[in-house]
């Protein structure tokens, strides 16, 4: 039996607990080779949990701070890393299909890739700490990346379910009510966080909570429990207007994930104690899907929507394409009234009304409407997930996702110095990896507003695999072991979206003349007056790993067209560095597709160092191979 390490964050008990969300890490910690490592695939995970609002309100979103992710091919670990979702709840992992992802929040296992076997692995425990007056807080999850999964938009959303009960106390029916000691006897101290409804062994714990001075009202998360399958006996001791009152219950079983209220009322003569239970959080389950026992469908007969639109009953998924839809509606057939519980990531330009009822000869059927604007250029696809509830059936919770499709036109292009270049700097392969503009902001004000979203990665010569600017890589020399393309012309290694390509040096010594001086005036190779000025982007600079810097760029722009290409100074690292500093603000190195008059292990490179300065001269460089520097893809002419 292998034991799990609680993490170093630690919770109040009595306050709902919620955990920040920071900037987005992508998934790149320890990887190896392993099964099926040859056909790794970049996934965007979503990542949730639930929370309550000051009401104890259940349904509310919940961000998830730092947590463990484990993937599992084969039977074995293939890789695991500790990852931080961004504002919107996402982290950007690689795998291969037909592996297990385990996720937990607060606790950690201390695993070898290539040689933690996942039999082993799900039966790891959690343990309550020696002395300790509640069980260790801790959310987990898993999901599977299947090839059906990841044949659409290569999305998968993850709950992070509660992986404790959580008991309440609530005496606020009757001020005379004063409670002065509150006992958990019979709890387990261990659980599973990956096997639900077992206990790892019969061993227990006693919790208790003194109060003082002596208590009335509502004391939130009292205490949290592993799940039992035994009973647990609460027992709360205080006076009832002056007289010594002891109350004794139980609660015959355990179930994480829901929260259990100690409710003390006066019947009369007696004083008298009773547990509710509730769910913790609404739809969630450990692998992020909906119960099947009670499922609750998208009625594809009833709903009413424009051409173009495809309905999954089958997973609750609405597909909307690029063009969006003006008016759609969507039907829920059951035996009573369904309900609008929450609505998670809807952008403010997209309109869902309340739910509508009808009781028809069907059943009953519950409906809302939708509008869902045209994408704009450069925008990427998104999910809107509505969670429904019946009003009737205590636990009847499902969500349905309308997922909106990227635009058609997606990549911000700019045709100067005698080549059509892209906006921003690259960072992968795919459409969705790429930089795009935020809704309503021009590519210029990316760059003044936006720094840190317009450097793109810093790469390898020869070499796909991006690397994240702020982030530190041990070993460094050759992310996800490739292999390396010399010169750098091959489709397969270029890490720039299909129809662009690695800039020539003739077409970079076209638009960034070497001897240059910036600021200053030149004649591009092909005869357009270019402007160069040094620029400041706004604010300061915040990274998720605390690098700091100079938010600078450059601005090139032609006389004749009136056209701009901007460079960020989005630095760079040497050959096989390890450090997580590239110096934000202190130059722009930029590869060319060549190798031609190199020594051995050295490659061409345009580059702009400003260092401290406010001026400097473009020159051409010989950069090590395993240095990593920026690249900046150019479109294919046809």
């Amino acid at each position: 039996m292998r034991r799990l390490q609680l993490g170093p964050t630690r919770f109040p008990f009595g306050f709902p607990v919620i955990l920040a969300a920071v900037l987005s890490l992508a998934f790149c910690s320890c990887e190896k080779d392993g099964p099926n490592a040859d056909k790794p695939v970049d996934f965007s995970l979503v990542v949730r949990g639930l929370a309550f609002d000051s009401q104890n309100t259940p349904g509310s979103a919940e961000s998830i701070g730092e947590f463990s992710l484990y993937q599992f091919s084969d039977g074995v670990l293939y890789k695991h890393a500790n990852l931080t979702p961004d504002k919107d709840s996402r982290v950007q992992i690689s795998g291969v299909v037909n592996t297990t992802l385990y996720c937990i929040a607060n606790a950690s296992f201390e695993a070898q890739d290539l040689t933690t076997r996942e039999s082993d692995f799900r039966e790891s425990v959690i343990e309550s700490l020696p002395g300790a007056n509640s069980a260790p807080y801790f959310l987990a999850a898993t999901a599977e990346i299947d090839s059906k999964a990841n044949s659409g938009n290569k999305e998968i959303t993850v709950s992070m379910k509660h992986g404790v009960a959580r008991i309440d106390l609530n005496t606020a029916a009757d001020s005379k009510t004063r409670i002065t000691e509150f006992i958990i006897e019979n709890a387990p101290a261990a659980t599973y966080p990956f096997i639900e409804n077992s206990m790892p062994g019969e061993e227990t714990t006693v919790y208790s909570k003194k109060y003082d001075p002596a208590f009335n009202g509502v004391d939130n998360a009292a205490f949290y429990l592993f799940e039992s399958t035994v009973p647990v006996i609460a027992t709360v001791r205080g006076t009832y207007n002056g007289i010594p009152i002891r109350i004794r219950t139980e609660i015959p079983a355990v179930e994480r994930n829901k929260i259990y209220e100690l409710e003390i009322v006066n019947s009369g003569a007696t004083v008298t104690g009773e547990f509710e239970i509730k769910d913790w959080e609404e739809g969630e389950t450990v692998t992020g899907k909906p119960d099947t026992d009670r499922k609750i469908s998208v009625s594809e007969k009833l709903s009413k929507v424009p051409e173009g639109v495809k309905i999954d009953p089958d997973h609750n998924i609405v597909e909307v394409p690029a063009s969006g839809v003006s008016d759609m509606t969507l039907a829920f057939v059951a035996d009573s009234r369904i309900e609008i519980s929450s609505i998670e990531d809807k952008p403010e330009n997209v309109t869902v009304s309340g739910m509508s009822v009808k009781d028809t000869s069907d059943g009953i059927v519950s409906s809302f409407r939708v509008s869902v604007p045209a994408q704009t250029n450069g925008r990427l696809g998104y999910s809107i997930f509505v969670h429904l509830r019946n009003a009737l059936l205590s636990g009847s919770y499902d969500f349905l996702e309308i997922r909106v499709a990227p635009s058609e036109h997606q990549i911000e292009t700019v045709e100067i110095g005698g080549s059509v270049w892209m906006a921003f700097n690259a960072t992968g392969q795919t459409l969705e990896e790429q930089v795009y503009t935020l809704d309503g902001l021009t590519v210029e004000e990316m760059y003044q507003k936006n720094w840190i979203n317009t450097v793109g990665g810093l790469f390898q010569f020869g070499r796909r695999f991006m690397y994240i600017p702020w982030v530190g890589y041990n070993p460094s020399n050759n992310l996800g072991n490739q292999t390396q393309d010399i010169p750098w012309q091959s489709a397969s290694h270029i890490p720039c979206p299909e129809g662009y390509r690695l800039p020539t040096r003739a077409e970079l010594e076209s638009m960034f003349p070497k001897g240059t001086t910036i600021p200053g005036k030149y004649v591009a190779g092909n005869g357009e007056h270019i402007t160069a000025t040094l620029h400041t982007a706004e604010g300061t600079l915040s990274t998720p790993s605390g690098v700091t810097g100079t938010q600078r760029y450059v601005k090139f722009t032609s006389e004749e067209t009136g056209r701009s290409l901007f460079i960020p100074l989005a630095g760079s690292k040497g050959d096989k560095s390890a450090t997580n500093n590239p110096a934000f603000g202190k130059r722009a190195v930029i590869w060319t597709d060549s190798n031609q008059g190199c020594p051995g292990g050295h490659a061409l490179t345009y580059t702009m160092k400003f260092e401290n300065d406010e001026t400097t001269v473009i020159s051409e460089d010989r950069l090590q191979m395993e240095a990593f520097a920026s690249v900046r893809c150019v479109k294919i002419s046809k």
